[in-house]
């Protein structure tokens, strides 16, 4: 990791890596690879016993994806391709036709170029793989792709760990999975860390693990997102529940603040019998509500 393995030097390297008789295990990491690094060393998985292998921080993309696809990812059982440049045509030929091979274990966190088309490809492929963990924290996974998720883990799934921290689909995209969370029998670990979640999705999620379909979940990340006192601290809500993770959260902006403010006001105003004492509430207020 952390050299600086580029051109030439990383064709060297993959030649002398093929055939190789013991190496089961090869990280790259922050190395300039590229595409045409990554291409080379995906050539040579197929001739030799590496099960684990990391291109993270390495600027491949589509390319390395194609070229790991057409060896159907040769034996591998991990493969981290975090922070790259892959974009959701890599992550379909990745998919595609058994190209997850014999993976167990698939980190693609922090591709900023992939978008809902990759993580529905991704459940499309989920009931006929063998993965195990799933990372696609920072992916620009959305409300409609959480619902792809959540179809494909009702299925005949084996995901035990899945992680969509970072993601801001909000409450819309986490209903879509705690509707069927009792329903996924081999989850184990659900991370919706800043996932732009509040109390509503802290409800909804709340009454999911209240089932008895749920007994087998052993941990729920809800971290840094926008929930009250009322599930994030104390023991109250999500936070009762020993497998939840909900602190910290993150603090009010100032408009949220105000808008809080503002409703508050207005409510008590309307308790007092006051309507017709004009409260202020800016437009862009109103057309929220």
């Amino acid at each position: 990791n952390s050299n600086i393995f580029y051109g030439p030097a990383i064709d060297s390297l993959a030649s002398s890596l093929a055939n190789h008789p013991s190496l089961t295990s090869l990280a790259l990491e922050h190395n300039p690879l590229r595409d045409g690094g990554g291409t080379a060393i995906a050539s040579i998985l197929p001739t030799t016993r590496i099960r684990s292998l990391s291109l993270s921080f390495t600027g491949v993309a589509d390319g390395t994806c194609k070229a790991l696809a057409n060896s159907s990812c040769a034996k591998l059982r991990s493969l981290r391709l975090t922070g790259n440049r892959i974009t959701s045509d890599g992550v379909t030929c990745l998919s595609a036709n058994g190209g997850l091979g014999t993976l167990t274990n698939l980190d693609l966190t922090a591709n900023l170029l992939l978008d809902g088309t990759a993580t529905a490809n991704l459940a499309k492929a989920l009931p006929t793989c063998q993965l195990k963990v799933l990372r696609l924290a920072g992916c620009n996974v959305e409300k409609k792709a959480c619902s792809r998720l959540a179809a494909a883990l009702v299925q005949s799934s084996t995901l035990a760990v899945l992680d969509l921290s970072s993601n801001h689909f909000g409450n819309e995209g986490s209903d879509e999975l705690a509707w069927v969370l009792s329903e996924c029998e081999p989850l184990r670990e659900l991370n919706l860390g800043d996932c732009n979640l509040t109390d509503e999705a802290g409800d909804e999620l709340l009454e999911a693990l209240q089932d008895e379909g749920c007994a087998k979940l052993e941990k729920l990340d809800v971290r840094w997102n926008k929930m009250s006192k009322a599930h994030s601290q104390s023991g109250k809500g999500l936070s009762a529940d020993a497998r939840v993770d909900a602190a910290p959260q993150k603090q009010q902006t100032a408009a949220d603040r105000q808008t809080a403010y503002l409703n508050e006001t207005f409510q008590q105003s309307k308790a007092a019998g006051q309507q017709g004492k004009k409260v202020h509430v800016p437009k862009w207020v109103r057309e929220q509500q």
